[in-house]
Formats: structure tokens, sequence, C-alpha cells
């Protein structure tokens, strides 16, 4: 079996398992990196030098070592498909090298451009998108937010979960609605119903009625609106709750990793007490302190 077979293997059988997004990125990273320079290596005849000759060779190519890292795990699943399934052994790249590196976030916003964006997120003029952006500065994920189909939302108990096959932990998680929020998703499913109203996504196109799926330009356009010149991507509004709410307003780590939907207290402190109305207060004493 080559290594391309092995990986086009894995995907069909393990797709289930993992979020279309996270099915897309691995496929991305493996035809992109590997399938045409190795992939036609029989499984068990690609060893440890191989594996750490292609991990240097992406250093070289000027890949940092965090996107290396994301790149190798890869493959040491894929590695550990093989194992279980009997057509190997070993897993050559168990044991790869990569230089040391800082993974700490640092977020080089001050407080007064933090309050300037969240303040824009609040008013900015376009409803579904502006919807869209407050439910990220709820510390959702953009799949997460795209992804989520109104069964999910509980307007009766102010609660709205966030089912296990597009969020990371692999787990149903639940979070109370801030007001906020339930006014925003209330003004959403009334405005859903005069453009999409058989659609089951809570932020379907307004084009097509189907999941929305790409929202840049629309975030440039906040950027504009807010007068950030600094580059941010959509992701660093996650690191954005997490930063202000640790560092400016003293909230505990504990409390920032349930509210960011994280595994381990150790992905926050890069910058659990599992009960839904923790992610509310998080989020309701940030919006607190700019409308204050």
């Amino acid at each position: 079996m080559t290594i391309n077979e092995l990986f086009d293997e894995y995907c069909e059988i393990m797709k289930n398992t993992m979020t279309h997004h996270t099915l897309l990125t691995k496929i991305s990273y493996y035809n992109k990196h590997f399938r045409l320079q190795y992939g036609n290596n029989i499984i068990t005849d690609f060893k440890f030098k191989d594996a750490q000759k292609f991990v240097n060779e992406l250093l070289d190519k000027g890949l940092k070592p965090k996107s290396v890292k994301n790149i190798v795990d890869i493959f040491k699943v894929l590695y550990k498909y093989a194992i279980m399934n009997e057509y190997c052994e070993k897993n050559p790249f168990q044991y790869v090298l990569l230089p040391q590196f800082d993974s700490r976030i640092y977020f080089n916003f001050t407080d007064e451009e933090i309050k300037r964006f969240i303040s824009a997120v609040l008013n900015y003029p376009e409803s579904l998108y502006r919807h869209i952006f407050i439910f990220l500065l709820h510390g959702r994920r953009l799949n997460e937010v795209l992804s989520l189909t109104w069964n999910n939302v509980d307007f009766e108990n102010k609660v709205y979960y966030i089912p296990p096959k597009i969020n990371k932990a692999r787990r149903l998680m639940a979070y109370q609605m801030t007001d906020i929020l339930k006014e925003t998703l209330e003004n959403q499913f009334r405005m859903k119903t005069l453009y999409c109203f058989t659609s089951k996504y809570v932020f379907p196109s307004p084009r097509t009625c189907k999941k929305l799926q790409d929202i840049r330009k629309q975030f440039k356009k906040l950027l504009k609106y807010a007068g950030i010149t600094k580059k941010m991507r959509i992701h660093d509004i996650r690191h954005l709750v997490a930063s202000y709410s640790i560092n400016t307003l003293g909230l505990s780590v504990e409390e920032v990793s349930y509210t960011l939907g994280h595994t381990s207290i150790e992905i926050t402190q890069r910058y659990i007490n599992p009960r839904a109305e923790i992610s509310a207060r998080v989020i309701n004493t940030i919006i607190d302190s700019i409308m204050s």
C-alpha cells in the first residue's frame, strides 16, 4: 500500500469522526506538501529519516515550526491508523524533531482598539453579518457559527448547543445565551423567515439559502468600520476575547477556557468549570465594560 492509498482510505473511513473543515484542512495540507513528492512510497518503506527530511524541507520553505507541527500531527495520526489496521508496525513520524517555539499567543491590540472593535461589532449596519460577528464575539469558532442549525437553539431556556461534529472538543457543548445574543438570534430568526424560511441554518446565505461559506469581505468592511488598521483575522476574535477577558478584566482562566470551548485549561493558558452559565457571564462582563 502506498502512502497516498493509505491517506485516501483514512479520509474515507474516518471522515465522519471529524468536522468537514478539519477534513478539508488535512486534505489540503497533504496534497500541497506531500502527495506528489512522497505519496507513492510504500508505507513500510518510509522511515524516520524520510520523515525528518520531509520536516526539514517544510522548515526550509519558511513554514513556521507551529505550522510544521500541525502537519506532522496529521501524519502521526495517519500512521497510527495504519498500525491499528496492521498495515505496518512503526510510526516514522513519532520521533521527528522540531525547533523549539513559543506556543503562547500574543494579541497586540490596545484596550482602546479592542473596545473600538467590539463597539463596531455591536453597531455594524449590515444585520446578517452583525448577528454573525456578535456570535463570534461570544468565543465561538467561525465554522461553529455558520454550521449551527435552529434545532440546537433553545430560546425558552436561553441555551444553545454546539454539536460534537462541529466543535473540536468532540462532545456536545452547552452555552447559556447572553441577553444580547438571545435578542440577536431572535432578530435573525425573524429576518430569516423573510428570505430563507425553509433553511435549517441559523445564518443561511441570502442567495442560496444553504450554509453561508465565506464572510471575509464583510470582515474587512468591519475592520474598516472599526478603524482598525492592524492585521487581524476572523479567528483572532477568539484571541481578542481571551486576551481582554484575562489580561484586562481579570477573569479567571477557567471561565475563559470554558467560554472558548477549550478541551483543557492549558490551551487557554497560552495567552473549567463546565457550567453553561459561565460563558454568558464572561461575555456580559466584556460587553458591560464597553457600554458603561
